[in-house]
C-alpha cells in the first residue's frame, strides 16, 4: 500500500527557497554536537539511535517530485547507517574537518536526512556530532530529538522501561496540510496583512543595526536608505559568538513573565528590540526578522521536524511608554500575526517590498532570532555548528537550559560587519537591559535609560 503523500508546510518551503534559490544557498543542513562528560557505550549509543529512528517519524521522511511538486512522504522503517568514530588531536584539526563536512549536503530526496559521527576531541572529551537535513528538523525539533535520544539511553544503561515516545510529526504535517488548503481564510489573512502594513503601521522602518554608530558600513547603507545583501562582506564561513546569560537574570525573567502572561520569546525579543534601539539614537520603528517555532499545540511541541515560520515583525519602541506597556503592545502585534499564517515567504516579502521598498530576500534584516529550551541530562551540552555561508548581519539563538536555567546566547555572524568585541559589548548591554526592565518595567524608557 503506498504510504500518503503530504506537501510541504511553510517551514520546509522556506527551507527549499534559501536552498535552491537563493543567493549562498544556505541552511540546508544543521550541524550540531553533544558533549558527554563522562563518555559513553558506543554499542549502547548505536542501539539508542536506532531506536530513534523508530519513535521519531520525521527521521523516516522521504521527499519525491511528483508533478513538478516537491512532496513527502514517512517510510514504515528505516534504520541508520554505519557509525564511524574520529580521533582529533587538536581544536583546529576539529572545524578544518567541519568546514570539509559541512560542504557535502545531505539528500532527502534519498531518505538520507541524518548523519552520525562519534568523535573524541582534544581534550579527551566524547562526542557525537549530527548533520540532520533542515526539511526534516529545525533547532526545536533537534531539543525534542537528543532529548529522547539520551532518554532512551538512560533507559538501556539502566535497563529500565523505555519512556514514551516523542509525538507524531506526521500528524502535524496534516494539520498544515488542512490549514494551508483553506482558501476563504488565506484571503482574510492577505486582508489582515494589507492593514497591518499599510495602516497598522504605516511609518518607514528603521534599520537597527546592533551596532549602531559604531559600525561604518552600516552607517554608510544607513545614510543612503538602501541596505542591499553586502557580497564582499560575506564570510566563506560563519563566524560563532557564545555568551551566557546567568541563571539568576533567568530565573527573574521567567517569574516576571509569569506575572505578565508573556511567553520568554517575546520577552526576550523584545528586550533584544531596546538595546538594538539604544545603538541608533533611539530609532523607534523596527522590523527585525522574528523566528518563532510556530508551534502553537502541545502536539506541536511535543514532535520533533520542521515547524518554523519566519514572519517579520513590526517592532515599535516607545520611549515614552514603561518596557512593560511596550512589550504588551508587541506581544499583541505577534500574537495576531501567527493567526495569519496562510501566506507564503514570497508574498509576504512582495507586499512588504511594496509597502516599505523592503523585503528580507533582498535586503540586510536586523537580526534573526530564535529562543530554544533544551533539557539535557547532567554531563550532557549541545552546540550548534556554522552551516557556512550565508548573509544575515547576525543570527541570535538563545539556548535555555532548562534545568540549569542558564541561557546560552549564541551569535552567528555571517558577514564581516560584526566584531568580536561590539558582540561583547552589545550583550552586555542586552543583559543590562533585561535587568533594568525586571527592576523597573513600569517606568518610562526614557527614565529608566538616560542618555
Amino acid at each position: 500500500m503506498k504510504e500518503p503523500r503530504y506537501p510541504l508546510n511553510y517551514s520546509q518551503d522556506i527551507v527549499l527557497l534559501q536552498t535552491k534559490y537563493s543567493l549562498f544557498k544556505r541552511v540546508l543542513n544543521i550541524l550540531f554536537s553533544v558533549k558527554v562528560d563522562g563518555g559513553f557505550d558506543k554499542t549502547r549509543m548505536e542501539k539508542a539511535l536506532t531506536l530513534l529512528y523508530e519513535r521519531n517519524d520525521c527521521l523516516r521522511i522521504r521527499f519525491v517530485k511528483e508533478g513538478g511538486q516537491t512532496m513527502q512522504f514517512i517510510e514504515q522503517e528505516r534504520r541508520p547507517a554505519p557509525i564511524p568514530s574520529m580521533r582529533f588531536s587538536t581544536h583546529a584539526a576539529f572545524e578544518r574537518f567541519l568546514c570539509r563536512w559541512r560542504r557535502k549536503p545531505t539528500d532527502p530526496f534519498k531518505g538520507d536526512v541524518l548523519r552520525v559521527i562519534f568523535v573524541e576531541g582534544p581534550a579527551g572529551k566524547s562526542e557525537i556530532l549530527f548533520k540532520i537535513c533542515h526539511l526534516v528538523a529545525d533547532t526545536y525539533g533537534i531539543g525534542v530529538l537528543i532529548g529522547d535520544l539520551f532518554a532512551v539511553y538512560e533507559a538501556l544503561k539502566e535497563g529500565k522501561e523505555m519512556p514514551a515516545a516523542p509525538g507524531s510529526f506526521e500528524e502535524v504535517l496534516v494539520k498544515d496540510a488542512e490549514h494551508r488548503a483553506d482558501i476563504a481564510a488565506r484571503d482574510r489573512d492577505r486582508s489582515f496583512f494589507e492593514e497591518f502594513y499599510t495602516r497598522t503601521h504605516q511609518a518607514h522602518p528603521e534599520f537597527c543595526g546592533i551596532t549602531g554608530e559604531e559600525n561604518d558600513r552600516w552607517l554608510k547603507d544607513k545614510r543612503k536608505g538602501h541596505f542591499s545583501i553586502p557580497y564582499l562582506f560575506v564570510r566563506c564561513d560563519t563566524e560563532g559568538y557564545r555568551f551566557v546569560i546567568p541563571a539568576s537574570v533567568v530565573r527573574q525573567a521567567r517569574q516576571w513573565c509569569q506575572e505578565h502572561g508573556i511567553t520568554p520569546t517575546a520577552f526576550y525579543f523584545y528586550a533584544y528590540a531596546v538595546a538594538a534601539s539604544l545603538k541608533n539614537d533611539r530609532a523607534p520603528h523596527q522590523i527585525p526578522l522574528l523566528l518563532l517555532n510556530g508551534r502553537g499545540t502541545l502536539a506541536e511541541r511535543k514532535a520533533a521536524g520542521t515547524k518554523v515560520q519566519s514572519l517579520a515583525v513590526y517592532t515599535d519602541v516607545d520611549w515614552n511608554k514603561s518596557f512593560a506597556e511596550n512589550l504588551a503592545l508587541s506581544y499583541a502585534d505577534q500574537n495576531e500575526l501567527y493567526r495569519h499564517t496562510r501566506l507564503t515567504y514570497l508574498e509576504i516579502d512582495e507586499m512588504q517590498h511594496r509597502v516599505w521598498k523592503y523585503s528580507m530576500l533582498r535586503y540586510l534584516t536586523n537580526y534573526c532570532f530564535s529562543f530554544i529550551p533544551v533539557s539535557m541530562p547532567e554531563g550532557v551540552s549541545m552546540q550548534v555548528h556554522s552551516n557556512g555561508k550565508g548573509a544575515l548581519p547576525c543570527y541570535i539563538a538563545l539556548m535555555h537550559n532548562v534545568k540549569s536555567d542558564e541561557i546560552y546566547a549564541t551569535y552567528d555572524i555571517q558577514t564581516k560587519m560584526y566584531t568580536g568585541a561590539q558582540l561583547a559589548d552589545f550583550h552586555c548591554l542586552f543583559v543590562s537591559v533585561i535587568e533594568n526592565v525586571i527592576a523597573a518595567s513600569d517606568q518610562p524608557l526614557s527614565d529608566l535609560f538616560r542618555s
